[in-house]
């Protein structure tokens, strides 16, 4: 019966047919229990993190002129423990894919950075949400969103194969989603600029990482224009602290078109498509995007 629903559930989600075994998600049998294993695992911890009290440090240094001080919480403990249960997580489950396997690549770390980003991003809600059942309601939305996230990057590990634009799909949603979650939630609550600049370049680099590793078979390229996404994010986080004006929502959808531009560009350097009339392209689409939220300032 289990077994049953899984198939359905696959289907609807990835254009199968229950029933019929195909090569990208069934190729090795297992996968789907060490699924079910790293989420329950993840969703674990998110619910720890708000039970967990633990001392801060405070580490205070001098930062572009002026006395920074940063404090290490629970939630930095918790955020960062899951990014790497998170990255592990995905690993053991894309080792069982028969394509991985038969290269014996040592890491899938491409892989890793929508499910870290995911869990990063959770545990720094969660403090912020007011009552305990919708914070039962985020962890349970974020495990559904970890198993989404985990039965599509194993279904785009072989590109052209049943299920494989659909997952990919999948993946596109979530990362774009996700990051207009964080935007919203880090330029709304207004913190420090090393802070806040900081958290989004690191995430901001994650979901690039995710939304980019296909566009090229060099990772390294992916890594580098990945890193140049995250740092012009976290730039542009710290120049809009400075308007202090700006509507919460404004503010992150600005950002989101920011991330969606960054990334968008990077694609098409990395597959060498970048030219003139692409910039234009881009200059054009970003001009009038930017126009319709100033006009409408959404959250005024």
């Amino acid at each position: 019966m289990q077994t049953n629903l899984l198939s359905r559930w696959r289907a609807r989600w990835f254009g199968r047919r229950p029933g019929i075994r195909q090569q990208p998600l069934v190729g090795v049998t297992g996968y789907p229990e060490r699924i079910s294993v790293a989420t329950w695992v993840l969703v674990f911890g998110f619910g720890l993190s708000l039970l967990l009290r633990i001392p801060t440090v405070e580490i205070r240094f001098w930062a572009f002129g002026s006395p920074t001080q940063i404090e290490v919480t629970a939630t930095t403990v918790m955020a960062a423990l899951l990014a790497v249960a998170a990255a592990a997580g995905a690993e053991s489950i894309l080792r069982l894919h028969p394509r991985l396997r038969a290269r014996r690549q040592r890491l899938a770390w491409a892989y890793w950075a929508l499910p870290a980003a995911i869990s990063i991003i959770t545990i720094v809600l969660l403090p912020a949400v007011p009552t305990r059942l919708l914070q039962v309601a985020v962890i349970l939305s974020a495990g559904l969103f970890l198993i989404l996230a985990f039965y599509s990057l194993y279904a785009t590990v072989e590109p052209g194969q049943p299920g494989f634009r659909r997952a990919r799909f999948w993946l596109d949603v979530l990362s774009y989603g996700v990051a207009l979650l964080l935007f919203l939630f880090v330029y709304q609550s207004r913190t420090r600029s090393l802070l806040s600049g900081t958290l989004i370049a690191l995430t901001a680099t994650l979901l690039a990482v995710e939304l980019l590793r296909h566009s090229t078979p060099t990772t390294r390229s992916v890594l580098v224009y990945s890193g140049v996404v995250g740092v012009l994010l976290g730039e542009l986080t710290w120049a809009l602290n400075y308007w202090p004006l700006l509507p919460g929502l404004t503010g992150g959808l600005i950002l989101l078109l920011s991330f969606y531009l960054a990334v968008g560009i990077a694609l098409q350097g990395l597959q060498g498509r970048l030219n003139r009339r692409v910039l234009v392209e881009f200059g054009v689409f970003a001009a009038a995007a930017v126009l319709l939220i100033v006009f409408l300032r959404p959250g005024a």
